[in-house]
């Protein structure tokens, strides 16, 4: 496993409050259901349509001040395995870049890619890798 990985998967571990494996701490966190940001091919770039999506985020983050996030990048499979972890690292950073300008404390947001780990769908065509170009942002337990 790269260096990259271990050091996504201590970062989960850190913020979930874990002592196991990621994997087992499903108990320790929820995702915001079908708020996903999706992107464009080889873009890191934010939509009109993403950012509808973070600024419901943001509402929920400053209603719960005491919350921390991740947010994880994904990446369609196409493209090496090098290129699609660092494409991963810069849509989850553009959406912790966006999330933070809006007032967020940057220590409440970590970033984690995971390129074309775990795709969102099997299909093998357009459709299923334009649902593959995503984030998804999961909520941090307290």
């Amino acid at each position: 496993m790269n260096k990259k990985v271990l050091g996504a998967l201590g970062v989960l571990l850190m913020l979930s409050g874990c002592s196991h494996s990621a994997v087992k701490c499903e108990g320790f966190k929820e995702e915001f259901r079908h708020d996903e940001v999706l992107f464009s091919t080889g873009k890191a770039e934010l939509t009109p349509e993403g950012k509808k999506v973070l600024d419901k985020q943001i509402a929920w983050l400053k209603e719960n001040p005491k919350k921390k996030i991740i947010v994880e990048g994904y990446t369609d499979p196409r493209g090496t395995e090098a290129y699609n972890m660092k494409l991963g690292e810069k849509r989850a950073d553009a959406v912790k870049n966006y999330i933070t300008k809006a007032g967020i404390n940057p220590n409440r947001v970590a970033v984690v890619s995971l390129g074309e780990t775990e795709l969102a769908t099997t299909q093998n065509t357009p459709k299923g890798w334009a649902e593959d170009r995503r984030t998804v942002t999961v909520i941090v337990t307290d």
